[in-house]
């Protein structure tokens, strides 16, 4: 019988310290069940806590917090749909706080790639400078490419997603989308980026 919390204590009276096994596989069966309440019910549960965490802990803003708990949602399903996830060690809740605390370290090593906005003056350009219309172009470029990416499905739209725009390594990604290695990811990478090109 999983431990309980003192009674004698108004704010913790009842609640358990950890689910059985045997609640924690009807709580995922419960969400391959009805997959709506069971997300309405994480969002409702999860969100605050974890926006909460990630600002005290990380100093990430709300706004960010939010993408990121959105984006860790995403791969929770996308592990649940491919099978991938199956048992859990704890609950959908700490699941998403585990994929979500390496999305926000990822985030963080990401801003601390990027330039900071006035960190340096822009050049004047108008609208008939060649640098502005090559701009233009590769923004087209990159707009088709990542429409392309999204083109692929799954798991190549995640595994380049995550490698690309949220800069994660092969470990990270494994680690997140339930793979046994980096080795895999990188592997499955390679594939799809071949397949992107023959597309």
């Amino acid at each position: 019988m999983p431990a309980t919390l003192p009674q004698n204590n108004p704010k913790t009276a009842g609640l358990r310290l950890t689910k059985s096994m045997d609640e924690k596989r009807d709580e995922l069966q419960e969400f391959q069940r009805d997959q709506n309440r069971a997300l309405a019910g994480i969002y409702a549960g999860c969100r605050p806590k974890f926006l909460r965490w990630g600002k005290d802990n990380y100093g990430i803003r709300a706004h960010d917090l939010t993408d990121i708990f959105q984006n860790a949602v995403v791969i929770m399903l996308l592990n649940i749909e491919s099978g991938r996830l199956t048992t859990l060690a704890g609950t959908l809740c700490t699941y998403v706080f585990g994929i979500g605390k390496n999305l926000m370290q990822a985030f963080l090593r990401k801003q601390k790639r990027m330039d900071m906005p006035g960190d340096e003056k822009m050049p004047h350009s108008d609208e008939n400078d060649p640098g502005t219309e090559t701009q233009m172009i590769e923004q087209q470029d990159n707009d088709r490419l990542w429409a392309a990416v999204d083109a692929l499905g799954e798991p190549c739209r995640s595994i380049i997603i995550l490698t690309y725009k949220e800069g994660l390594s092969s470990q990270e990604i494994a680690d997140i989308l339930g793979y046994a290695s980096a080795e895999v990811v990188r592997q499955l990478r390679k594939r799809c980026l071949d397949k992107m090109r023959k597309s």
